[in-house]
């Protein structure tokens, strides 16, 4: 019985949740987030009138540590525009490593999609306020989750008891990254003046619900479509 429940929990965390992105009302992208013990993947794609001026289909994966939710690899294939990129970066001994490059790290070290994962299934009280250090491209920053309170949203007739947080992010070298140009996601997602938010269900199997980003000057809101 008991393998029998964690072969359903599994289950639902590998069909992934599925996103509208949208900026003051109007649908720009669709996105796909699957979350497992130790893995989490994010399938991003521009629509409508975005895909005709800012075209993205954009896939990352991160694996990590369960104890710590370090992360051991990251990838991402991006087709932004005229940006096409398929990068590969690796912890391995308490080094990070990007072709030939390689830079010092803790081994504690987590990326932007690890501290996802770490939000779902650490307790609301546990993150509160803790400072957690995380890579970025080569850069190393340190984040916090901030409880703001406990909201309810609406999901398709339903009523979701959500921990709604606030995410800072604050740069903690002058390191420069491993390559000069990045795709937009992973570039407002670091940058100082955005403002993030985040509602993470309380119950069941914590998904993300809705996250708001301000990102120069835009208001994108992402909101869960299936349930």
């Amino acid at each position: 019985m008991g393998r029998l429940f964690l072969t359903f929990i599994t289950s639902i965390f590998l069909i992934g949740q599925n996103y509208n992105v949208n900026v003051y009302g109007i649908s720009v992208a669709n996105a796909n987030l699957v979350m497992d013990s130790a893995t989490v993947q994010l399938n991003y794609k521009t629509e409508g009138i975005a895909n005709v001026i800012w075209p993205a289909k954009n896939a990352y994966s991160t694996w990590f540590d369960t104890t710590h939710f370090a992360f051991n690899k990251f990838t991402k294939k991006i087709k932004q525009g005229p940006l096409n990129q398929s990068i590969t970066i690796k912890m391995e001994d308490g080094m990070l490593e990007y072709k030939k490059s390689s830079k010092k790290r803790a081994k504690s070290t987590h990326n932007l999609f690890s501290l996802m994962a770490r939000l779902r299934s650490d307790s609301a009280l546990d993150l509160d306020t803790k400072w957690l250090e995380f890579d970025h491209e080569g850069v190393l920053y340190n984040s916090r989750f901030l409880l703001a309170g406990q909201d309810t949203l609406s999901l398709n007739g339903r009523q979701i008891p959500c921990n709604h947080f606030r995410m800072d992010i604050r740069i903690s070298t002058d390191e420069s990254p491993f390559y000069d140009e990045t795709d937009r996601l992973m570039r407002y997602a670091v940058n100082e003046n955005t403002v993030r938010q985040i509602w993470v269900e309380q119950n069941g199997i914590r998904r993300i619900i809705q996250a708001n980003i301000t990102a120069n000057g835009f208001p994108f809101e992402i909101v869960i479509q299936n349930d």
